[in-house]
C-alpha cells in the first residue's frame, strides 16, 4: 500500500481533534454540536479517508497497466483489468470495510453518502454491477444533498456502461445535462459521457464532451491525454488544423515522454505543407527526432512515420526503405513491426504489383501481428491468397522446367546442368567474399572503438549518473549497439563464437533456401570428376523421362494455370493477367476439363471491349457445351435469375411433399414429387426430391427397388450434398443384408431345462464398467437372495462390453428377473441417455452367443421363446 506523509500528517491530526472533540462532548451544554462534529472529523479522516486513498491507488494501478495503443485513438478510461482487482482484492475488500464502517458508525455525519459511494465504485471494479447499480442509485434517492446525488449517478453512468446497460446510461446522461452541477461534478459526467460515447464508436459526441471536460481540467498529465485523443479524432475526421493545435496542448501539459513523443510525431502528420521548404522542414524535424538520445526506443516509429510522409507525397520508392529501416530498429514492438511489414506488403501488392515481394512482407505481418488489430482479418486473408499465388507460379515454373528438359537430349541436358553448377560456385564464392570483407571491416571498427575509448573499465553508472539498468534509453542504446556489432544472439554459452547462429529476420527466407553447406566449403573427400558425376546423376534423376511422370506434372499445370487465372480474376481483380492466363490455359491444353467455364469469362471480358472476339468465344461455347450452365447463360441472360426463381417454387414443393412423406402419406408425397420434376427440370431442388422419391420406394416397393433407385441417385448426382448420405444408406442395405446372413448362420438351441444367465450388452465404458456390475448385483440380491447371484464383466466385441448376472436355476426365475430388472425399479432408470439391452440366455445358448461376436443375433430367438412380456 502507497502511505504518503500526508496521509500521516492529516490522519493523526485530525485523530487528536477527534479525540478533544469527544472529550468536549462529555458536557452536557455541548453534547449535540459537539458530536455531530465528532462524527464528521472521525467519519471523513479515518473511515472515508483511508477507503478513498486505497480506491485511488487501485485506480491508478488500472491506468498504469493498461497498454497505450497510439496506432488507434487512445482510450478515455483505462479498462477495468481484471487481472489488477483480483491482484489487489484485499485492498478492495478494505475499501468496502472501512467505507462500511463510516456508514454504521458515523450516521449522523455527512460523509456516510459519500461512503455508499465509494462502496458502489468498488463494486463496479469487482464486477458486481447489479450491486454497485443499487448502491448508486439508493445514494441518489436517499441524499439530502443534491451534489452528491449527481456525484452518484455520473458514476452510475460508468457502472451501466461497463455492465452494457448503454441505454440506461444514456437515459442518466440525459438527466444530468438538465441539471445544475458543480464543475467537479461536470468534469466527471463530461469524462464518463465520453467513455460512453466511445464505446459506442460514436466520434461526434465523444469529441464534444472531450472538448467540454477539457475546460474544466487543471494543467496536467490527464488533460494533456485528453488533447491527445481529441488531436486524433480531428485528425481521422480530416482536420489537420484543429488536430495540430490539440498536440500543441499535448506539450503546454506536462505530459509523459511517450506522449510528448507521440504528440510531435504526430503534429508533423497534420502540418499543411504549402512549399518545398515546408517538405524539408518537417523531413529536417524527423531527423533530429531520430538524433535525440532519448528516442531511441522510438526509431522504429520514427521511420515508420517518415515513410508515411513520402507516401502522403506520392514518393513510393523513398518510403519503402524508411519502413525497411522501421522494421530493423524494432526492439520490442512487435505490433509497430507488423505495421511496417503490412505497409510493404500493401505497397508490392497494390502499388508495384510485385506479388512475390509482397507475398514474403505479408507472411511476416500475419506472423506477428496481434489479432486485436482491426486489420488482422483482412491481412489473414490476402495472405492466405497471396500463398496460394506463389504456389500456382511455383508449379507452372518447375513443371514447365521439368517436362521441357524431359524433351531434350542428353548432351543439351548436361551443358544446362554444368551452367546452372557453375553459376551456384560463382555465387557461394561471391557470398563467402562478402562475409570475410564484412567480418574484417568489423573487427577494424572493434579496434577503432577500443582505441578511442580508452581501457575497457566496466561500470553500472548511466551517463545522465544512477544505476545503469535504472535508465531505459541507456539500455536500449546498449541494446542496439549489442545487436549492430553481434547480431541478434541467443543467450547461451559461447556466444561469441564465429559459428554460432545469427538470426537476421531480412536474410532468414534467404538463409532458409540456402544450401546448408557450400560447394566451396565442402570438404573435398571426392576428387572433382567424381564429385561432379555423382551431381550430375542426381540432377538426371530429377528429371521426368517416363511419360506417366510428365501427363502427372502437366495435369498440375493445368490445373495450376485455372488456380491462377482465378486468383487474378476474382482475389486480385487483375482482369488482364486473368485473361492472359486464361487464353494461356486453352492454348497449352485445348481439351482441359474448364474450357467451357473459361470460354465464359472471356466472352464476358471481350463482351464490351472486342465484340467479334466475344462472339467468337459464344459460338465455340454454344457449339461445344451446349447443355452446361454457361451456354444458357449466353442464350438467355436471365437464365440464373429464373432458375433460381424456378428453385424457389420447388422448395415449397419439396417441403410438402416432406410433409407428408413424414405423416406416411406417401401416395400424397409422390404427387407432389412428380409435379416438381415434371414442372420444374432444372433446379436446385431436383437432387432432394429423387432421393426423397428413393425413401418412398423403400418403403413401398421393399429393398430391390430402394437398392436401384439409391445407385441411381448416386449415378445422377455426384456432385450432390446428399450424395454421401445417399452413399451411407446403400451401405445400411448390404450391412444389413450380412447381418441377416449372419444371423441365418448362428442357431440357437430349444433347450431350456438349464441354468440361465441374465446379460446387459452395453457400448464400451470405463466408467460404467467400474459401476454397473455392482450396481446390477445388488439388485439382484435385494430381490432374489436366494438364487445368491454374482456379477461380472466382460469385453464382447470391438464395440461392446457386457455385464453377466449368473446363474439362475431355470427358465421360469430367469424370466421373473427379466420382468422386475425392466419394470420401475430398475438400477438403469438413472441411465436412460446410454444405449443398452438386455435378456436372459441358457448356458448353452450362452456360449454360441459369445462365440458368434454378433450383437442382434440372439434377438428373435429371444422374444420368440421367452416370456417376457410384463
Amino acid at each position: 500500500m502507497k502511505i504518503t506523509v500526508s496521509y500521516y500528517i492529516k490522519k493523526y491530526r485530525y485523530l487528536l481533534l477527534g479525540f478533544f472533540l469527544m472529550i468536549a462532548a462529555c458536557s452536557p451544554e455541548n453534547s449535540g454540536l459537539v458530536g455531530y462534529s465528532y462524527h464528521n472529523v472521525t467519519a471523513k479522516y479515518n473511515a472515508f479517508f483511508i477507503a478513498n486513498e486505497k480506491l485511488q491507488e487501485v485506480l491508478l494501478e488500472i491506468e498504469d497497466a493498461h497498454q497505450n495503443n497510439f496506432n488507434r485513438v487512445l482510450k478515455v478510461k483505462a479498462p477495468i483489468d481484471t487481472n489488477i482487482v483480483n491482484a489487489n482484492q484485499e485492498k478492495v475488500d478494505d475499501i468496502i470495510k472501512k467505507a462500511s464502517i463510516a456508514i454504521q458508525r458515523h450516521k449522523v455525519s455527512k460523509w456516510v453518502d459519500d461512503s455508499y459511494i465509494l462502496v458502489g465504485i468498488a463494486r463496479m471494479l469487482n464486477r458486481e454491477y447489479e450491486e454497485s447499480i443499487e448502491t448508486l442509485k439508493y445514494v441518489n434517492v436517499n441524499s439530502k444533498d443534491d451534489q452528491t446525488k449527481y456525484l452518484a449517478l455520473t458514476y452510475l453512468v460508468r457502472t451501466f456502461t461497463e455492465y452494457g446497460e448503454l441505454n440506461n446510461a444514456l437515459a442518466v446522461i440525459d438527466y444530468l445535462n438538465r441539471q445544475k452541477l458543480s464543475k467537479a461534478n461536470k468534469r466527471k459526467l463530461y469524462l464518463n459521457a465520453a467513455h460512453y460515447y466511445q464505446i459506442l464508436n460514436d466520434p461526434n459526441n465523444v469529441i464534444k464532451y472531450l472538448s467540454a471536460a477539457i475546460k474544466l481540467m487543471s494543467k496536467g498529465p490527464e488533460k494533456a491525454k485528453m488533447h491527445f485523443i481529441l488531436g486524433q479524432l480531428y485528425q481521422k475526421s480530416k482536420l489537420d488544423a484543429v488536430a495540430y493545435d490539440n498536440y500543441g496542448e499535448v506539450l503546454n501539459n506536462r505530459p509523459p515522454y511517450e506522449l510528448s513523443f507521440y504528440a510531435r510525431l504526430n503534429m508533423a502528420q497534420v502540418t499543411e505543407l504549402s512549399k518545398g521548404e515546408d517538405i524539408k522542414k518537417i523531413r529536417k524535424y524527423f531527423e533530429q527526432l531520430l538524433k535525440d538520445g532519448k528516442n531511441v526506443d522510438f526509431k522504429d516509429k520514427i521511420y515508420y512515420e517518415m515513410g508515411e510522409f513520402e507516401l502522403k507525397q506520392g514518393n513510393i520508392e523513398e518510403a519503402i526503405p524508411f519502413y525497411k529501416s522501421s522494421i530493423e530498429n524494432s526492439v520490442d514492438n512487435q505490433r509497430q513491426k507488423s505495421f511496417s511489414y503490412h505497409k510493404l506488403g500493401l505497397l508490392y501488392f497494390d502499388e508495384l504489383k510485385k506479388y512475390p515481394l509482397a507475398k514474403a512482407y505479408y507472411d511476416s505481418a500475419y506472423k506477428i501481428m496481434p489479432e486485436d488489430e482491426t486489420i488482422y482479418q483482412q491481412v489473414a486473408t490476402r495472405q492466405s491468397v497471396l500463398s496460394d499465388f506463389i504456389k500456382q507460379i511455383n508449379t507452372i515454373q518447375e513443371n514447365d522446367s521439368l517436362v521441357s528438359l524431359a524433351q531434350m537430349d542428353s548432351s543439351a541436358i548436361n551443358k544446362i546442368f554444368l551452367a546452372q553448377r557453375n553459376e551456384r560456385i560463382e555465387k557461394e564464392k561471391e557470398e563467402k567474399r562478402k562475409r570475410e570483407r564484412a567480418e574484417r571491416n568489423q573487427a577494424a571498427n572493434n579496434k577503432t572503438t577500443a582505441f578511442e575509448q580508452g581501457p575497457n573499465i566496466q561500470t553500472n553508472t548511466a551517463p545522465g549518473g544512477g544505476f545503469y539498468f535504472y535508465d531505459q534509453a541507456t539500455v536500449a542504446q546498449g541494446r542496439n549497439t549489442f545487436k549492430r556489432i553481434w547480431g541478434n544472439r541467443s543467450l547461451q554459452d559461447d556466444w561469441r563464437m564465429k559459428r554460432t547462429q545469427v538470426f537476421d529476420e531480412s536474410r532468414s527466407e534467404e538463409q532458409e533456401s540456402a544450401p546448408k553447406e557450400s560447394v566451396a566449403d565442402r570438404e573435398e573427400d571426392l576428387s572433382e570428376e567424381d564429385l561432379i558425376a555423382q551431381e550430375r546423376e542426381k540432377f538426371f534423376n530429377s528429371i521426368p523421362f517416363e511419360k506417366e511422370q510428365q501427363e502427372k506434372l502437366l495435369n498440375e499445370m493445368e490445373i495450376a494455370y485455372y488456380k491462377l487465372g482465378n486468383i487474378y480474376n476474382f482475389d486480385l481483380q487483375e482482369k488482364k493477367d486473368a485473361i492472359d492466363t486464361y487464353e494461356t490455359l486453352l492454348s497449352r491444353f485445348p481439351k482441359t476439363e474448364y474450357r467451357a467455364e473459361i470460354l465464359y469469362l472471356l466472352y464476358i471480358y471481350y463482351e464490351d471491349k472486342e465484340e467479334v472476339k466475344a462472339q467468337t468465344f459464344a459460338n465455340e461455347l454454344l457449339k461445344s457445351f451446349p447443355n452446361t450452365i454457361f451456354a444458357k447463360l449466353i442464350e438467355n441472360p436471365n437464365y440464373q435469375e429464373e432458375s433460381n426463381l424456378a428453385s424457389a417454387k420447388v422448395k415449397v414443393i419439396y417441403e410438402k411433399a416432406y410433409r407428408l412423406y413424414q405423416n406416411e402419406n406417401y401416395q400424397g408425397a409422390i404427387k407432389e414429387i412428380n409435379e416438381g420434376l415434371n414442372n420444374y427440370p432444372e433446379n436446385d431442388y431436383e437432387d432432394n426430391l429423387k432421393l426423397l422419391e428413393a425413401l418412398i420406394t423403400g418403403i413401398t416397393d421393399g429393398k430391390n427397388p430402394y437398392k436401384f433407385k439409391l445407385q441411381s441417385f448416386m449415378e445422377n448426382y455426384p456432385e450432390s450434398e446428399l450424395y454421401s448420405f445417399s452413399k451411407s444408406l446403400l451401405a445400411a442395405i448390404d450391412n444389413l443384408d450380412k447381418k441377416r446372413q449372419q444371423n441365418e448362420q448362428i442357431k440357437y438351441v430349444p433347450f431350456f431345462e438349464q441354468a440361465h444367465y441374465f446379460v446387459v450388452l452395453y457400448e464400451k465404458n470405463k466408467a460404467l464398467a467400474g459401476v454397473l456390475p455392482q450396481e446390477i448385483e445388488d439388485f439382484g440380491n435385494k430381490f432374489f437372495p436366494e438364487q445368491e447371484l454374482k456379477s461380472g464383466n466382460l469385453v464382447f466385441n470391438d464395440d461392446y462390453s457386457m455385464i453377466l448376472l449368473s446363474e439362475f436355476e431355470g427358465k421360469e426365475i430367469a424370466e421373473a428377473f427379466f420382468k422386475k430388472f425392466n419394470s420401475d425399479l430398475s438400477p438403469l432408470k438413472n441411465f436412460k441417455s446410454l444405449n443398452f439391452s438386455n435378456f436372459v440366455i441358457s448356458k448353452d445358448n450362452f456360449q454360441i452367443f459369445y462365440q458368434a461376436k454378433v450383437a442382434d443375433s440372439y434377438t428373435e430367438f429371444f422374444n420368440t421363446n421367452y416370456q417376457v412380456t410384463p
